[in-house]
């Protein structure tokens, strides 16, 4: 019965996995993922997609250091595994935006599995490094928009809409979220206050809350630590930013840069797979304004796309395998 439950299980696994690829290869185009690869032939597009890796590789120390801060026992969980961990959640939340919590779901379970730790524990892990994340990468939009429209140039006013619009809405949700977690001011209780469930003390998502709250606590130096790596993932990916405007001949200071950078986090925003068109659009605006060749715009939207389409598919393959091997485990033992 388990020789048939595994071939089942292998042949659904490949089928999924075949369909999958096969959605992101129409979503973001065959010809470009092979433009992709072939980019980085030369010296600098290698150094860029290293530096794509690093990336990564510093979300997923930032997340372990989260879990050892929470007193989470995480001995069977090494470094390279939150990074394996990581990349697959990016592959999710990169390829797949429109699918709410679905990277911080899937990391959280594969953490709980491996790391043989509360489900409270796991999650409460990857909805604090989101937080951190965010908190910073806001705060790069805000500073970078800011700068860039003041000392380069305003947009037009339909432009000049949307980007408010986007930030507002996206700082107003931020200060949101810190506004519970740091009055510790539980809005699931008054959630399912509202909803009349009496016993929800024990609740995976009060645990869950109340581990958040312990976190994010001004005289926690963990928290700090946090948002020190945080700070430090957006650095390296500014110099990601700036080497491959250098890399395309024109030259650009750093504060600028940063402004460029602000404007990539802001296209995250909209929910598109790969920010298709809206990274164009959005860098069209910066470099047409900078006096730079709409043509470098085009190419440094493709390369940085490259950058992250490489890791991505990376990571999609470890989504992949660790999925499978989840779903083995939970069926076999059966």
């Amino acid at each position: 019965m388990k020789k048939i439950k595994k071939g089942l299980l292998f042949l659904i696994s490949i089928l999924f996995g075949i369909g999958i690829f096969v959605y992101v290869g129409n979503v973001i185009g065959w010809n470009f993922i092979l433009k992709s690869f072939e980019i980085f032939l030369d010296k600098e597009g290698c150094f860029i997609i290293i530096l794509s890796f690093f990336i990564s590789f510093l979300g997923g120390l930032r997340w372990r250091e989260i879990v050892k801060d929470e007193g989470a026992s995480n001995k069977n969980v090494s470094l390279f595994d939150y990074f394996k961990f990581y990349t697959a959640g990016f592959s999710i939340v990169y390829l797949f935006p429109i699918i709410i919590f679905g990277s911080e779901f899937f990391r959280a379970t594969l953490l709980e599995q491996k790391g043989k730790m509360g489900w409270d524990k796991a999650l409460a892990s990857v909805i604090i490094e989101r937080i951190i994340e965010w908190t910073v990468n806001i705060l790069v939009i805000l500073l970078g928009t800011l700068y860039f429209f003041y000392k380069v140039a305003m947009p037009e006013n339909s432009i000049l809409v949307v980007f408010i619009i986007s930030i507002v809405l996206t700082l107003a949700l931020l200060i949101f979220v810190y506004f519970y977690v740091f009055r510790k001011k539980s809005f699931v209780k008054s959630m399912l206050f509202r909803i009349n469930k009496e016993n929800y003390k024990e609740s995976l998502a009060i645990k869950t809350e109340k581990i958040v709250f312990e976190y994010f606590n001004i005289r926690n130096f963990c928290l700090w630590k946090g948002y020190a790596l945080s700070i430090l993932k957006d650095f390296a990916m500014l110099l990601r930013v700036w080497l491959i405007i250098l890399f395309l001949g024109t030259s650009l200071d750093f504060v600028t840069s940063f402004s460029v950078l602000g404007f990539s986090f802001l296209s995250t925003i909209i929910p598109i797979p790969a920010t298709l068109g809206t990274q164009e659009l959005i860098q069209a605006f910066a470099f047409e304004s900078l006096n730079i060749d709409l043509g470098v715009s085009s190419a440094f939207a493709m390369i940085l796309r490259a950058g992250e389409v490489v890791v991505a598919l990376t990571g999609f393959v470890l989504f992949f395998k660790a999925g499978y091997s989840f779903f083995k485990s939970k069926i076999l033992s059966k």
